[in-house]
């Protein structure tokens, strides 16, 4: 069993240092420059330098071997002998902001419905697509609204988790409602910038 475990947890390590060095270039080629212009394109939040940023972010603090070691050396990790199917509903306020669902879903050992945002479908589309590639059995897929879920992670507005308790009231549930940021201004922001 021990080694089972072990086993399991190195497979993802491997899994997720292995897209962390794909997206150590992303920019650099046709289909990563198209996904940071299709992402511009559908969100008007979404500027290629916030997408960069998102992406470098990742890979520093979620893709690499040391910190995926580390985080995951907190946790047991027994096989799992029959692996839920568990909804994300992602927000699309900040790229990729719904991925560390996606990794907890998928280093827990269960399967992974992902329900992007229409804002930020395409950025989280190339990202499981790399999964993809690096594992083709790789336990997630894009929700078709035709697979019931065993569990709901949902992040979005008060509205929104109203509607998921509603919908989905009897699985087990993580709902993240409406929340306030703040935006951080150095005084070097163009006029261009504060306008958008």
């Amino acid at each position: 069993l021990d080694y089972l475990c072990r086993m399991k947890k190195e497979q993802i390590i491997h899994l997720f240092v292995s897209l962390g060095e794909r997206l150590a270039h992303f920019g650099e080629d046709s289909a990563s420059r198209q996904a940071i212009a299709d992402a511009a394109a559908a969100n008007s939040w979404f500027s290629e330098r916030e997408i960069r940023h998102s992406i470098e972010a990742l890979r520093i603090q979620m893709l690499d071997k040391d910190r995926l070691r580390s985080w995951l050396d907190h946790y047991p990790t027994l096989p799992v002998a029959t692996p839920r199917k568990v909804l994300v509903v992602m927000a699309g306020n900040i790229p990729l902001v719904g991925f560390f669902d996606l990794l907890c879903v998928l280093a827990s050992g269960n399967r992974c419905l992902v329900k992007p945002s229409s804002k930020d479908r395409i950025l989280m589309q190339f990202i499981i697509d790399q999964l993809r590639e690096i594992d083709p059995q790789v336990a997630v897929e894009l929700f078709d609204g035709n697979t019931t879920p065993d569990a709901v992670i949902a992040t979005g507005s008060d509205n929104a988790v109203r509607h998921f308790q509603a919908e989905y009231g009897s699985l087990p549930m993580l709902l993240r409602g409406s929340r306030s940021s703040v935006a951080i201004l150095t005084g070097a922001e163009s006029i261009d910038e504060l306008r958008a």
